[in-house]
């Protein structure tokens, strides 16, 4: 008998607590810090959300996008992340479109596609992550 292979997902609890990371000119960056305290390991997944002060357009969304949120997965030894999933939204919260990349695999290079770059919206989550987390003294690099 074959048994399919599962993967476990800890979601973020269904409540939102959202921090800022960044405010800046053309947008604000924040994260979803409900249930970040449950991460005690090198694997962090957490929400993102971007506000936008001025509209932007993709080829592939039809719409002004006002929104973008992002869900992360993050691993602090490899310092590297992927994106499990990205909603963008017009100025009335109504959702103009949603990718899903979510991965059925365990090779590292799969799940984390991007390095974490110095100063990078990744770096400035992963940092403020680990203010939430506080368990092994992890910082970033």
């Amino acid at each position: 008998m074959i048994f399919p292979q599962t993967r476990t997902l800890q979601a973020q609890s269904s409540t939102e607590n959202w921090v800022p990371i960044a405010i800046e000119q053309d947008k604000s960056l924040y994260i979803n810090v409900t249930g970040l305290s449950g991460f005690q390991d090198d694997e962090i997944y957490v929400w993102s959300l971007e506000e936008m002060n001025s509209a932007i357009t993709m080829e592939e969304v039809n719409g002004d996008i006002y929104k973008i949120k992002t869900y992360y997965h993050i691993n602090k030894k490899l310092f590297r992340y992927g994106v499990v999933q990205i909603i963008y939204y017009d100025k009335n919260n109504n959702v103009l479109k949603s990718y899903n990349y979510s991965r059925d695999t365990e090779n590292p290079d799969f799940i984390y596609n991007f390095p974490i770059v110095k100063n990078s919206d990744a770096y400035k989550i992963l940092a403020k992550c680990l203010e939430f987390i506080k368990s092994d003294g992890s910082t970033v690099r």
